[in-house]
């Protein structure tokens, strides 16, 4: 029984929607089935975990049907009858969550059943409420365009107040929904084709385009967040961004969530594109991003896929924050997903973390002891440890560790070129550095090395800071 939708179901019910869904199935109004109030009665107290050994069809159709024979059929009917008022009962619950949704369905009903005044005691609040909120966000301008919708239909059946101001009312409100729709999604598109190279059909982009990024959306903070990731997207300007980060604080309050999420996100993304040019400075910036991000539980330590761990925690580190990802390690250790990725994980971030405070043979012990499946944590792994050899004056087992670094990428096939592309860069400038370090600086190598600082410099990319890395080492040579 534990496999059943409706155990999967109840494990996310809270404890007061439990008891609430108790009284909903007890309600003779919403179901009149004994048999339902029964099964109800006898699964609820296994709550949160539904794991006793006593959670079986045939102990629980006993307790329903004390005096009749198993019937294995029977039972799941009765246990289909309580998933589907379960399911009842969360569009209810939802349906109430979403009070102004009710009310202009409220206004329908009025309009239908022609209770002018109820009906215009009832629209006043409920516009009262959409212009007062304080986060006017694309449901909200939805909502405003469905009450114009539900009004010009009422006054002009009602044959009062009516105007052709009223249509130009229900046009404003469907403009500001569909423009806070459309931003959202061209900047979404927009954000993926740039960061995950991934092709959007934009219909119609150049037009909006056009005509948003003339506009004052001061009004409408949503368009306002939109419209500026859409140029930050475009531009990949620092201007752009700070422009981003001032509308952030300024309108925190005035956006929903999942918007403030969006602007981390798109925070994070930034930082690390400026990361791949070299601009190191933005690497404390991608920590304030990932640190608000957990702030604000929109990451939640007690449940992270282990990429976002060791995101979260070598960012802290690159931001010279110790003691902070420490912390957060400490609280996300047991979290992590899946659970056969978690000793990897720890031993990647302590790894790291012995690289930043150059304990060099403590990381090199640490990376070793990691054994990751994803290619991407295999890249990261193999970048460091190549760096810790060098670091250690091991010239040959660098040269080595190159060789077998480059013979890898050439085997894995889910990498894409174009980072395999920047990690041969580095593995062949590292290979020529070591070989230098090897022979000693002289006028003949001179040459080379001169010839080798113009060429990190010319690196198309800087994967995991490899690029300055390099710049730094080749710099203590003369």
């Amino acid at each position: 029984m534990k496999k059943t939708k409706l155990i999967t179901l109840l494990s996310t019910f809270s404890k007061q929607e439990i008891n609430r869904l108790e009284e909903f199935v007890n309600s003779p109004f919403f179901n009149k089935n004994r048999n339902v109030i029964n099964l109800c009665g006898e699964i609820l107290p296994f709550w949160p975990d539904f794991n006793s050994v006593e959670l079986t069809e045939e102990k629980i159709f006993k307790a329903i049907f004390p005096r009749e024979r198993f019937d294995y059929f029977k039972i799941k009917n009765v246990i289909s009858d309580l998933y589907a008022l379960s399911a009842e009962f969360l569009k209810t619950a939802i349906s109430q969550g979403r009070y102004l949704d009710g009310e202009i369905n409220l206004l329908n009903a009025l309009h239908d059943r022609r209770l002018d005044n109820i009906y215009a005691q009832r629209e006043k609040k409920v516009k009262k409420q959409l212009l007062d909120a304080e986060i006017k966000d694309e449901d909200n301008y939805l909502r405003q365009y469905q009450l114009e919708r539900v009004n010009i239909a009422h006054y002009k059946f009602a044959g009062s107040s009516y105007s052709f101001n009223k249509i130009q009312t229900e046009f404003d409100s469907f403009l500001q929904y569909s423009l806070t729709g459309l931003l959202r999604l061209y900047s979404k598109m927009l954000h993926n084709k740039n960061h995950g190279n991934i092709y959007f059909d934009m219909k119609m982009f150049d037009n909006v385009w056009q005509y948003a990024k003339e506009m004052d959306f001061s009004e409408n903070p949503s368009c306002l967040v939109y419209k500026q990731v859409i140029a930050l997207e475009l531009s990949k300007s620092e201007t752009d961004y700070r422009r981003l980060l001032e509308i952030k604080e300024k309108y925190r309050k005035n956006i929903p969530p999942e918007e403030f999420y969006y602007i981390l996100q798109e925070q994070n993304s930034y930082a690390a594109y400026r990361l791949k040019l070299g601009d190191e400075s933005y690497y404390a910036e991608r920590f304030n991003a990932f640190r608000e991000m957990v702030e604000n539980k929109f990451m939640d330590p007690g449940y992270l896929i282990f990429p976002n761990v060791i995101s979260v925690y070598t960012s802290a580190c690159m931001a010279d924050e110790y003691d902070w990802a420490e912390d957060f390690l400490k609280k996300a250790q047991y979290g992590i997903s899946p659970s056969d990725e978690k000793l990897n994980t720890i031993n990647y971030c302590k790894g790291y973390l012995a690289y930043r405070q150059k304990d060099f043979g403590k990381a090199l012990q640490f990376f070793s002891k990691t054994n990751f499946r994803l290619y991407l944590m295999k890249v990261m792994v193999k970048s460091y440890s190549v760096r810790i050899y060098y670091e250690q004056d091991l010239y040959e087992q660098t040269i080595s560790a190159v060789d077998t670094f480059r013979h890898y990428l050439k085997t894995e096939t889910m990498m894409a070129e174009d980072q395999k592309t920047a990690h041969y860069e580095f593995l062949r400038n590292l290979a020529e550095l070591s070989r230098l370090k090897l022979e000693g600086i002289n006028k003949k190598t001179s040459v080379d090395l001169g010839i080798l600082k113009k060429q990190i410099k010319q690196m198309s990319a800087n994967p995991l800071g490899a690029k300055n890395w390099l710049i730094e080492k080749a710099g203590k040579l003369n």
